[in-house]
């Protein structure tokens, strides 16, 4: 096979899904020997909450062949369980963490509580995972070209991209901010701290930047932007629902009774899709349509107009960008199977095995399947669900490889979005739009 150019920057999109991180790792597992195969690695590399623990893993680990880095993503994977990640809901502390929680609604000086979980071991088990020295000596010795970690700033309401880098970072837009700095373990934490969840991290260096923070997926969950703009070429993007989507069914059907009530965990669950998972399939639609309509096309070239607002932005023109997109084949596959998975392992009476586990699934839904699936999968570190999401994602990743042989694909019809090909008439109505804002 042929290599592209080494100036080619490939660049690595994950986004935020809790313990859905697993995935990603899967996917990885098979995408990282594949370019390498191809003699290509990703220098770019893009998180956003735990895909911002994943992007560390990958930064630290780049030095290394990439089947042993494979090998390393499973691994680590495959030792997380949830007390790695939170405290027992259920135990000693439950009683003072109740108050809290009271004190927090009554508003009571002195009994606070900014979450529902307590992560203080994730700080702990973040060292262990993540290996600070060979991430730094990647990026100083250019192997890696930029790592990116989004979180968003609780004082000023806007995403915060986190930038270890031998260059300095591009300019903050409306859309999101670059900092510069060293990475810890801070900023990571600080991007997975899902709001009312887990408590907001406060960030201490740079000075420039203190604060503090909250998930970054609230504001920004599929970095595909900053990606971009730190100079990826071509990108890998790993999802978690198609990125195509699929129609929802809404109401009930002609002739049939009422849907009953919606329950909260349906409306969670619904939430959580709008705020995490629509953003990536829309962000990855945005990129295809940039492609279609204003980057360099072979038979109209550049827009003038889209040149034009770039420019005025003080940005380069929009590029063509070839793509690798891994994602589940069905809307809803990652929900259904944490629902599966913890039927058969704390269903009825098998919930004494781990009671934090079936008090959580209580406290999303009870019987509200579907909806409690969606909202579990996010929070169930359980080794069975863990390695079948890993299976998942490596699944997922064939079938990638499997359909498109020379691994990227610039086409908007490879994940089902339609966008048309690029005419003189949109082109000239892209101009007149342009000069009417101008």
């Amino acid at each position: 096979m042929g290599t592209l150019p080494a100036l080619v920057r490939i660049g690595l999109v994950l986004p935020g899904g809790g313990a859905r991180g697993a995935y990603e790792a899967g996917a990885l597992s098979v995408l990282l020997p594949a370019l390498e195969a191809r003699g290509e690695q990703v220098e770019i590399v893009c998180g956003t909450s735990v895909g911002g623990i994943n992007a560390a893993v990958v930064a630290a680990v780049a030095a290394l062949p990439a089947e042993e880095q494979a090998l390393r993503f499973l691994d680590h994977w495959r030792s997380v369980r949830k007390g790695n990640v939170i405290r027992p809901v259920i135990g000693i502390g439950t009683g003072l963490g109740l108050l809290r929680l009271a004190g927090e609604v009554l508003e009571l000086p002195g009994l606070r509580s900014a979450s529902l979980l307590d992560p203080t071991p994730l700080a702990h088990s973040l060292e262990d995972w993540i290996d600070w020295d060979a991430l730094h000596a990647n990026v100083a010795g250019k192997l890696m070209h930029a790592v990116c970690v989004v979180a968003t700033s609780v004082e000023r309401g806007v995403p915060v991209g986190f930038v270890e880098s031998a260059a300095k970072p591009p300019r903050s837009d409306r859309e999101i901010e670059y900092v510069h700095t060293r990475l810890e373990g801070q900023h990571v934490r600080a991007s997975a701290a899902i709001p009312l969840l887990f408590p907001p991290v406060e960030v201490t260096a740079p000075l420039g930047a203190a604060g503090h923070y909250v998930d970054g997926a609230t504001r920004l969950n599929a970095p595909i932007a900053p990606a971009l703009a730190l100079g990826a070429e071509r990108v890998i993007v790993v999802g978690y629902e198609p990125f195509a989507g699929e129609p929802r069914t809404t109401g009930a059907a002609p002739g049939h009774a009422p849907l009953a009530p919606p329950r909260l965990a349906d409306v969670a669950a619904n939430a959580l899709d709008g705020l995490l998972l629509d953003q990536v399939a829309h962000d990855v639609r945005r990129m295809l349509a940039v492609n279609a309509f204003f980057a360099e096309h072979p038979s109209t070239g550049t827009s003038r107009a889209a040149r034009a607002y770039r420019e005025a932005q003080g940005r380069p023109p929009y590029r063509r960008i070839s793509y690798a997109l891994v994602a589940p084949s069905r809307r809803g596959e990652l929900g259904a199977l944490a629902e599966r998975v913890f039927r058969e392992r704390y269903g009825g009476l098998k919930g004494l095995r781990s009671p934090d586990f079936a008090l959580l699934s209580r406290l999303l839904g009870g019987g509200a399947a579907a909806a409690r699936g969606e909202l579990l999968s996010f929070i169930f570190f359980d080794e069975v669900f863990i390695e079948c999401l890993l299976e998942l994602g490596r699944a997922d990743a064939q079938r990638w490889l499997d359909e498109h042989p020379g691994f990227w694909s610039a086409d908007a019809a490879a994940v089902g979005f339609d966008a048309p090909e690029v005419s003189s008439e949109a082109v000239a109505l892209d101009e007149f739009r342009a000069r009417r804002r101008h």
